[in-house]
């Protein structure tokens, strides 16, 4: 008997940001805080070059990063994939800003299925709508998960996707494999 194809999707929401954008800029161009900075660095360390830091086993690490253009997510972004040595593809489609659960659904659908391993870097309040939204109603664990520590700046969820293929994902058809949360350690 085969084993069903799986697809493992990281949710990253952005690091601490500072609460004023620079002069003349607005949110979009606000910065990490040096907190933002440091969680960043240390979940990168965390993952590690084979992603076997988070204790999950054998986990796929990110080759296509979906990003919100924000300054504060190409940084986040950068900083975590910096600790891992992934050389993922980045995109930065505009609309990722300011986008809702099925707006990045969409995006996530629209990827190759050569792809096996995929990272959204975003904002609140969609990345806790996805967190959650992602779950299968048989996934007690993770959504109890989820409900105790919440979705703070610079959490991530991994996520084990039963799809044959990125167009298949919809809400409700994930598990949640692992929730990591700042702080990270040293």
């Amino acid at each position: 008997m085969s084993t069903p194809p799986s697809r493992t999707l990281w949710l990253l929401r952005h690091a601490k940001a500072v609460a004023d954008p620079p002069p003349g800029g607005e949110d979009f161009d606000r910065v990490l805080a040096p907190r933002g900075r440091r969680d960043a660095e240390a979940l990168g360390r965390l993952i590690g070059p084979s992603g076997k830091g988070l204790g999950l086993g054998k986990v796929r690490l990110p080759q296509v990063v979906l990003s919100s253009p924000a300054a504060r997510t190409g940084a986040t972004a950068e900083l975590v994939l910096g600790g891992t040595g992934a050389t993922a593809v980045r995109e930065c489609p505009d609309d990722l800003y300011s986008a809702g659960p099925d707006d990045v659904l969409a995006h996530v659908r629209a990827v190759g299925d050569d792809v096996a391993s995929v990272m959204v870097v975003g904002h609140n309040p969609t990345a806790h709508a996805l967190a959650v939204g992602l779950l299968v109603r048989e996934d007690r664990h993770g959504r109890d998960l989820v409900a105790r520590r919440g979705f703070p700046t610079c959490a991530l969820g991994v996520y084990r996707l039963d799809v044959a293929g990125w167009a298949d994902v919809q809400g409700q058809c994930a598990t949640l494999r692992g929730l990591f949360v700042p702080p990270f350690g040293k």
